[in-house]
């Protein structure tokens, strides 16, 4: 894994012409609204970055994170690893773990350029505050072959790490059967919709996961990886959980769970959900 950490890290910059502006305030690693979404072997990289133990790392860094399948449907998520907001790795303008962050940071912004949803950035409000989605650069021929490749290193990475947590990736979850508790004190406008901060998903999905054994037995798992042999036993799930994103079995259909008293049971299916 250790050399995979390495060509990873070097992969990151080669042949990169990207470099944030000074002008640049970093709102992607201080803004709260921007969920930066990492990997089980983004923590042991940070782990081997910063000298923290896996579990440590993820208690004061790391949340469990709500992420909506859709933009205009904020009740149906995946279950992810976010960071903290702000990012505790900045230091003023300077990232204190920059060979070691997570995928997500390396692949911003280039990536969405080079998928083509660059324009698709700039409608959104808080990007028009970046000059790097502003003013973007030029992604040169071989950084673009590059990028390809680390995406595709991500998304084998996030399914690893969600089937090692999990048990199934993508973790699915909808909170419409448990709508009012969500809505309770939220102010309801003229026309009768109201705007549900994202936070309070989270909050109160976390609140609810506390009740169940799941906290309890990701965060066991997790402390697993803080010895050689748990990260050896991870690392060697890689192999057949690679050749599954591969195959495209990620795309095959995956549970829907709701709440159902204190536990989360399957109640239908979503099919191609990545």
């Amino acid at each position: 894994m250790d050399k995979y950490l390495r060509e990873r890290s070097r992969l990151f910059n080669e042949a990169s012409e990207f470099c944030c502006p000074d002008s640049c305030e970093r709102h992607g690693c201080r803004d709260s609204e921007l969920h930066i979404t990492i990997s089980l072997v983004d923590l042991i990289g940070l782990s081997q970055a910063c000298g923290k133990k896996v579990s440590s790392l993820f208690g004061d860094h790391c949340k469990i994170g709500f992420d909506p399948l859709e933009e205009n449907e904020p009740w149906v998520g995946r279950l992810t690893i976010e960071l903290k907001k702000p990012c505790s790795f900045l230091d003023e303008k300077r990232c204190c773990v920059y060979l070691g962050r997570p995928v997500a940071c390396a692949l911003f912004p280039e990536s969405f350029f080079v998928l083509g949803k660059g324009d698709e950035l700039l409608k959104k409000e808080i990007f028009q505050k970046f000059p790097c989605i502003t003013n973007p650069g030029t992604v040169p021929s071989r950084r673009k072959e590059i990028l390809l490749r680390v995406l595709q290193m991500s998304a084998q990475e996030i399914f690893l790490s969600d089937f090692y947590l999990f048990g199934v990736s993508p973790f699915l979850v909808d909170l419409k059967n448990v709508a009012g508790k969500v809505l309770e004190g939220i102010e309801v406008q003229t026309e009768g919709r109201a705007v549900i901060p994202h936070h309070r998903f989270e909050a109160f999905l976390v609140e609810r996961l506390q009740k169940t054994e799941l906290l309890n037995h990701w965060l066991s798992r997790l402390r697993l990886l803080d010895r050689d042999e748990g990260v050896n036993e991870f690392w060697r799930m890689k192999a057949w959980t690679d050749q599954i994103v591969t195959m495209g079995g990620q795309d095959s259909f995956v549970p829907i769970y709701q709440f159902v008293g204190n536990r989360l049971q399957g109640t239908r299916f979503h099919p191609g959900s990545r």
